[in-house]
């Protein structure tokens, strides 16, 4: 018997759960530019009762659910849960242009400020339910 833990390939996917499920993928596919992979449907579990979208984000699968028990409240990352998502942008120029739209979109955002001890920028902002988005650009090189 090996008693070595397996190599992880890595982060298959995310789902996040949200109140309104067509506004999210809009927020998501129109605002952020992620690709919708499998549009609004009830899902394959039978543990699932709602309706669920996948999309593509930066070449990651991001499932989008709506639990049929969800009440509408907002996300509160106090909670045990998720805390945030990261978004990468490939240089500092193209973290400017994110911001630059998101505020054409009129999504409001923090400043984009010095992280990493210099090594890098980001700035944050929320997606309709309340959810932490981190958009940010390291140079670990």
């Amino acid at each position: 018997m090996d008693n070595r833990r397996p190599r992880l390939a890595g982060l298959h996917h995310l789902g996040i759960s949200v109140a309104n499920l067509e506004r999210s993928v809009r927020f998501y596919r129109d605002v952020v530019g992620a690709d919708l992979l499998v549009g609004p449907n009830d899902g394959t579990s039978p543990s699932f009762i709602g309706r669920m979208a996948i999309l593509s984000l930066g070449g990651r699968i991001f499932d989008v659910c709506e639990h049929s028990r969800n009440e509408g409240e907002r996300f509160d990352p106090v909670h045990t849960g998720l805390d945030h998502l990261a978004l990468e942008a490939e240089s500092l120029d193209e973290l400017q242009a994110w911001a630059t739209w998101l505020d054409t979109c009129g999504v409001a955002r923090s400043a984009v400020r010095e992280v990493a001890d210099g090594r890098g920028q980001m700035f944050d902002f929320v997606d309709p339910d309340g959810i932490q988005i981190e958009f940010m650009y390291l140079n670990l090189g």
